[in-house]
């Protein structure tokens, strides 16, 4: 009889060692907490079993008290296992927690001494097979043992029903099975220590295990059966997404209300509908069979309106690779598509001109690096005044300005030519396969045609052109050039922003020389006239411009009884006054809108032959914008009354030209510039 008795306890031993495995091995919070709980009772197996096989009776009192200390730890763990399980671990005050341990701790104390004292319960020897068993007669402080563990029970199933409290109604049945656990602790324990049931071996330890049992199949069997109601329930009924299911065989397994709302023409009745007929009759276009996985979009006619889903077809299959099902999930996603239609336009386009942003230019420069495109003219325009509009007429005016400036580029480039707006109100237009003159030609166009249109108010655009023709030009450079080439014509225009400062330098020297503005501005239109006759690019002619202002800057640093004595020079006010080419040179290298002009202003009294100065340069050593204003305010002083001459006649003045063609003038440079002056009969006045 014995031998069967501890057989029993044995096997309830592995099987609770069994469950203490699969719970850690589960990897999750509740695993290693009910792990843990598994445990004590475990050891509280194995603590009573030394009252069933030991001869000495030290020894099976030892092994019931610790059998008592199991049971309070057991009970400990349920309790700490049961608030991970319901997420309340910070919400119970710690020192519940706290005093369970505490008392724990002096209960273990008062057991582990009682079998030299018998102060918590008192032995009997009761007969059992060959042998005797202690059973024992509680004492008041082992009452108090039996209210703790109780209290503990109570306290674990009170915290269940107050989850219950707030829980959803459809979740309640996951805290059935772990109040029903509790409670049945309880009744155990009732029954044994009541002694309505004789029994001789105490049953408590096997019966803890059936619990343990019962929380683990509820923790991680039961509740997922239970889950998979409630998630179809939610699914179906409460997901807003059209979701229709059909078994292994293509039939009509199951569907979401909202399906039948989306198209209530259809007959959804189960085992009826076949995946073939309901494909059929949506004319999913862009569906690719029912045997493979896919993602694609259907529109779909709702009331008038035209609204697209996507749809998520996939294939259902077992641990077996079996294939039983077929899911169709319908997403709207019209808004979401409108929203990134609108993001990705504000993302690649400006929203008042309506051209590609310029993060779009930056990445569309790669493309004019391939020789196909080649001449590809970069051309950088801007509104002149523009922030004097808006202060003037306010912003929204100053947005319909930009408007009808990108109506009248975009009509005259095309559709397909590539323009963005960028920085400061730049906008940048890549003419591909356009020479410079003729980008020159176009925006001429353009410019005149924006004048006409604004007739009671003039609005105008300056812009610069620069040509990519080979790979030593980059892209990048070229756009550099023609914005300075827009910059250094807008300094030039009056009422430009950024003409203060060459107004106030053209001014001082009007005032401390000769010259008048009436010689500058012949000059500066000569000069631009004379480099498209030679084809330069607009970069070079608008410094050609700027140079024609400015090239003698530097006499305003010269004392005006040198300048302007009507006498012969010495030769020490003549070195005074050829100064004037170095203190140009400083004044505009010290500003940056001038300093692309410098060293033209520098040479530009730099000879052929080499006998200038202030470097005695020869040749093409002189810069080019140095040599052309050479010649040109040469022949404009020849031609011009100055107080200290008299003005001569103009075939005078080209056959002087020509005299010092290959001395004082670059030779190439007279050639055109003559044939240009013989041709047409220019003004000797602006």
């Amino acid at each position: 009889m014995i031998e069967i008795i501890q057989a029993i306890y044995y096997l309830f031993a592995l099987i609770t060692a069994f469950f203490i495995q699969k719970a850690f091995r589960k990897g999750t919070r509740n695993g290693k907490k009910l792990g843990t709980a598994l445990m004590m009772n475990f050891l509280m197996i194995l603590a009573y079993s030394l009252n069933l096989q030991s001869g000495y009776q030290i020894v099976k009192s030892f092994g019931c008290s610790l059998a008592f200390c199991f049971v309070d730890l057991l009970l400990f763990f349920y309790y700490d296992y049961i608030l991970y399980y319901i997420d309340w671990q910070d919400r119970v005050p710690k020192w519940i927690k706290i005093l369970f341990a505490a008392y724990i701790f002096m209960d273990a104390v008062i057991l582990l001494m009682n079998p030299f004292t018998e102060f918590a319960l008192s032995y009997l020897h009761t007969p059992f097979g060959e042998g005797y068993l202690l059973t024992y007669v509680p004492q008041i402080p082992f009452h108090g043992h039996t209210i703790a563990n109780v209290v503990m029970i109570l306290t674990t199933i009170t915290l269940l029903l107050m989850k219950c409290g707030e829980a959803p109604k459809i979740f309640l049945k996951r805290y059935y099975g772990p109040i029903a656990a509790m409670l049945l602790t309880i009744i155990i324990n009732f029954i044994y220590l009541s002694g309505f049931i004789p029994i001789d071996a105490d049953p408590l330890p096997l019966l803890y295990v059936f619990v343990g049992i019962l929380l683990y199949f509820y923790t991680f069997n039961y509740l997922p059966s239970v889950t998979l109601g409630i998630t179809r329930n939610m699914i179906l009924n409460y997901l807003k997404d059209p979701i229709i299911l059909f078994d292994y065989e293509g039939r009509l397994a199951d569907h979401s209300a909202v399906m039948e709302r989306l198209m209530p023409e259809s007959s959804f009745k189960n085992g009826e509908l076949t995946i073939e007929q309901f494909v059929e009759d949506r004319n999913f276009s862009g569906m690719d069979g029912t045997d493979r996985n896919q993602e694609f979009d259907w529109a779909h006619e709702e009331n008038g309106k035209v609204r697209i889903y996507q749809c998520q077809f996939g294939l259902l299959r077992d641990a077996q690779n079996k294939l039983i099902g077929k899911l169709f999930v319908f997403h709207d996603v019209t808004s979401a598509r409108q929203t990134y239609f609108e993001l990705e336009n504000s993302m690649l386009f400006d929203s008042v001109t309506g051209f590609y942003n310029k993060q779009s230019f930056y990445t569309q420069i790669p493309q004019w690096n391939n020789p196909e495109y080649w001449p590809v003219s970069i051309v950088v325009c801007n509104v002149d005044g523009m922030r004097a509009i808006n202060e003037g007429y306010g912003t929204a005016y100053g947005d319909g300005v930009m408007r009808e400036v990108s109506r009248y580029i975009r009509r005259r480039v095309g559709e397909n030519t590539f323009c963005a707006k960028i920085d400061n109100g730049d906008i940048v237009i890549a003419l591909e396969q356009t020479i410079n003159a003729d980008a020159g030609d176009l925006m001429e166009a353009i410019k005149g045609e924006i004048l006409d249109f604004y007739e009671s108010m003039p609005v105008s655009i300056e812009y610069g052109i620069a040509t990519k023709e080979d790979r030593e030009l980059s892209v990048e450079k070229a756009m550099q050039n023609a914005r300075a080439s827009m910059q250094n014509k807008k300094m030039l225009k009056e009422k430009s922003a950024s003409s203060s400062i060459v107004d106030s330098l053209k001014q001082t020297l009007c005032e401390s020389d000769y010259q008048t503005e009436a010689h500058v501005e012949r000059t500066r239109k000569m000069c631009a006239r004379l480099g498209r006759e030679m084809g330069l690019e607009d970069a070079v002619i608008g410094k050609l411009e700027l140079l024609a202002v400015l090239h003698d800057i530097g006499k305003v640093a010269i004392p005006q009884d040198i300048i302007k004595k009507k006498g012969k020079l010495t030769p020490e006010e003549r070195s005074i006054i050829e100064q004037h080419t170095v203190k140009g040179y400083r004044i505009a290298k010290s500003s940056p809108e001038l300093s692309e002009v410098a060293d033209g202003i520098l040479s530009h009294h730099e000879r052929w032959d080499g006998t200038g100065y202030p470097n005695g340069l020869a040749g093409e050593e002189i810069p080019l914008i140095a040599r052309v204003i050479s010649a040109v305010d040469s022949h404009d002083v020849m031609v011009n009354d100055r107080p200290y001459h008299k003005a001569m006649p103009e075939k005078d003045a080209i056959a002087e030209l020509r005299r010092c063609s290959g001395t004082q003038f670059d030779p190439n440079i007279v050639e055109v510039f003559t044939k240009l002056l013989e041709r047409e009969e220019l003004p000797k006045e602006a």
